[in-house]
């Protein structure tokens, strides 16, 4: 047993609670999570309900294996047993939900936090506001790609609240999703105004793409091409501003460019094996764009320098076996 668990047991034996549950975070922050947990099983034994939220929390977010995929959910339906108008851990079971694809399941308990914000604040002061509630279900709806409904929300959202930065940035992506491109775009520059954000730039890329402005669109595209380290675990959208860079590419007469565009989308998809059914169409799309390029015969087969990443480790191998071979010929005398 750890000096930090003997520490906490002497403040929960004097229940002092949220002391031994801030020890706790503590322990978590220098990556002891042995400790971390021991703790909070024993505040747990205790029925201290932040310290039944603080485990639910851990295997939704840091977990690898998210408890088995439970992403904490017994943990916050044993609180909600205890508490069961609690606007916080409603919405930390909706998310459960949704890891679980309950998409509908996930959306009615955020819809009923919103609905009883204002009686259940009263019971217990939650950790998010009232219009917070209804952005984090405007948030799923847009993550379940439920995009006419996002936006009737965000209309709702903006006509009670007004307009924010999250705001400026969801109603500018579903205004360009549903084909309101110029509309889309009033929203996405004052969104670019607060941050620059990829999200907003290849959305205002799609706007200026379908307006057929692929100038002012590349430009947006290689700025998210720049930063694309920042959504490396998003397919999709890697996928979106990498090929449409290489159709703004051949729409200005660029096939030299436009090539390696295509070939940076191709290869990279090539590492992802099997792809879903919309982005395997953009691949074959890529493919076929290239031949058709190739075949104009006039166009080298050149690949974007950002995807040359062996170029150092293959060089080096070389040098071990030209060295080796050197060694070998000297010892026979050559």
């Amino acid at each position: 047993m750890s000096n930090a668990v003997k520490k906490a047991e002497k403040l929960i034996k004097h229940e002092d609670y949220a002391s031994a549950l801030k020890l706790a975070r503590k322990r978590h922050g220098r990556d002891d999570i042995e400790s971390y947990l021991n703790i909070l099983d024993k505040l747990i034994e205790k029925d201290y309900l932040p310290g039944i939220e603080e485990k639910g929390l851990y295997y939704q977010y840091y977990d690898e294996n998210h408890d088995n995929d439970d992403y904490g959910e017994k943990y916050f339906d044993k609180y909600l047993k205890k508490q069961p108008k609690s606007i916080n851990v409603i919405c930390d079971k909706a998310l459960s939900r949704f890891n679980k694809n309950k998409i509908d399941e996930a959306l009615k308990l955020m819809d009923d936090a919103y609905i009883n914000y204002d009686t259940y604040s009263e019971i217990e002061k939650p950790r998010i506001s009232k219009k917070e509630v209804k952005m984090a279900k405007i948030e799923l709806l847009i993550q379940s790609k439920q995009y006419k409904e996002a936006l009737y929300n965000l209309n709702n959202y903006e006509k009670e609240y007004g307009a924010d930065e999250k705001l400026y940035l969801h109603k500018g992506m579903m205004l360009q999703i549903a084909g309101k491109n110029k509309q889309s775009i009033e929203y996405l520059d004052k969104s670019l105004e607060n941050d620059m954000t990829v999200l907003a730039l290849n959305a205002k890329g799609n706007a200026l793409y379908e307006l057929g402005d692929y100038k002012k669109a590349l430009k947006n595209y290689k700025i998210c091409i720049s930063n694309e380290g920042e959504v490396k675990d998003n397919l999709e959208l890697l996928t979106n501003f990498n090929y449409k860079a290489a159709y703004c590419e051949i729409w200005l007469g660029n096939n030299n460019e436009a090539i390696k565009y295509l070939n940076k989308t191709i290869n990279m998809l090539n590492e992802h094996g099997r792809l879903p059914k919309d982005i395997e169409s953009i691949y074959q799309k890529c493919s076929f764009e290239k031949d058709n390029i190739l075949k104009l015969g006039d166009v080298k087969d050149q690949e974007f320098k950002k995807t040359k990443f062996l170029k150092s480790k293959v060089a080096i191998i070389s040098l071990i076996i030209i060295f080796i071979l050197y060694i070998i010929l000297k010892m026979l005398g050559y």
